[in-house]
């Protein structure tokens, strides 16, 4: 049964992937082919855009290359074998870096790809983080801030944007699939310095404010859902945009279904603690470090000690170290000598950690 489902899949996407050719051979030979070629100056980083149509604008079907052919016939296999294995991911990304490296600068295949993502993305929950990631791997392969893929990826989201109010009216459940893939998508491209990042954050926070001009239970749940995936970043990133959102959702809470309240409720909460994380949140154009130290400091995993409490990252790296130690109890009252009674321990670091603990302990004593 499950290789009839694959089978029939991987039909459903054939068919999907042979109707883009076209569409997007007409379409790209078209306005935006050309309006990607005036973007860059005719020449530039357009250098590959001849080849793509065989040499003329008008982009003929019948001269789409084998080669092209493949490589999409590839990223068909591999949408349907990611949809029922997300697992294989790592097994499959090398061929598929190796694949499409050469058509970096394709706009005919990289159209065709992004297309693929997004609609498989955008219709199926379970599919939006490998969307994200596939997308991720193929902006890896050209990090020009004017590459192909990111002039294509850009116009994509605005076009996004465009149908979004259309949708609200009679097919919602597009709306939110498109907001929680923009997120998966944000949390897989965004970079320290990255101008991109504002943009797809803007694309985030416009589409969350359309779900929430039609309110429900389900638009309200999804622009929540979005806020805890990324709502540390869109802080960082459009701030202002953000606390519009939160605002709207705190006057929402009083008047809707008491389920829903309390996910609003844990979201105005976690913005409250940070997002969780171990350090405040420091928006982009107010940063008071160099962007270099808040992006690392930032963007670091939050260590939780066996006791719940927050670890700093030295003391994470610091037990790193020493790895033979295991900690079964951990209590902040407990004298730090009775932490570091492992007999197979170096003298020297049992020295170390009593003095990093009791150090760390009076470094981070509370004001109050």
């Amino acid at each position: 049964q499950n290789a009839q489902q694959m089978h029939h899949h991987q039909q459903q996407q054939q068919q999907h992937h042979q109707q883009n050719h076209y569409q997007n051979q007409n379409h790209h030979g078209g306005n935006r082919h050309n309006n990607h070629n005036n973007h860059h100056g005719g020449g530039g980083h357009g250098h590959g855009m001849g080849n793509d149509y065989g040499g003329g604008p008008d982009g003929d079907a019948e001269q789409i290359t084998e080669s092209e052919t493949l490589a999409l016939d590839y990223l068909t296999e591999v949408i349907a074998e990611l949809y029922d294995n997300p697992g294989m991911f790592e097994n499959i990304q090398r061929k598929l870096k190796a694949t499409f490296v050469e058509f970096r600068g394709n706009n005919f295949v990289l159209s065709n790809a992004v297309e693929m993502i997004f609609e498989q993305s955008i219709k199926e929950q379970n599919f939006r983080y490998m969307g994200a990631r596939l997308c991720q791997l193929l902006d890896s392969l050209d990090d020009s801030p004017s590459s192909v893929l990111r002039q294509l990826l850009s116009m994509k989201m605005e076009h996004q944007q465009s149908e979004l109010l259309i949708y609200l009216q009679q097919e919602q459940i597009k709306v939110r699939g498109t907001t929680l893939f923009l997120a998966e998508l944000y949390m897989q491209l965004r970079k320290p310095h990255d101008k991109r990042n504002g943009e797809i954050a803007m694309r985030i926070t416009s589409a969350a404010k359309i779900l929430l001009s039609k309110e429900g239970p389900e638009n309200i749940k999804c622009v929540c859902q979005c806020l805890k995936l990324c709502g540390f970043e869109l802080e960082r990133d459009r701030r202002e945009d953000l606390m519009s959102i939160l605002a709207q959702l705190g006057r929402l809470e009083g008047s809707i279904d008491n389920s829903t309240g309390r996910f609003v409720r844990s979201v105005l909460e976690l913005q409250q603690k940070s997002w969780g994380r171990s350090e405040e949140v420091v928006p982009q154009a107010n940063q008071s470090l160099s962007d270099s130290a808040c992006d690392e400091f930032n963007d670091s995993p939050v260590f939780y000690g066996p006791d719940g409490s927050i670890m700093t990252e030295e003391e994470n790296e610091f037990l790193d170290m020493a790895a033979p130690v295991t900690f079964e109890e951990f209590d902040d009252d407990e004298d730090p000598d009775e932490l570091v009674d492992d007999e197979n321990m170096d003298m020297e670091i049992k020295m170390a950690f009593k003095d990093f603990v009791a150090h760390t302990k009076n470094r981070q004593q509370p004001p109050y």
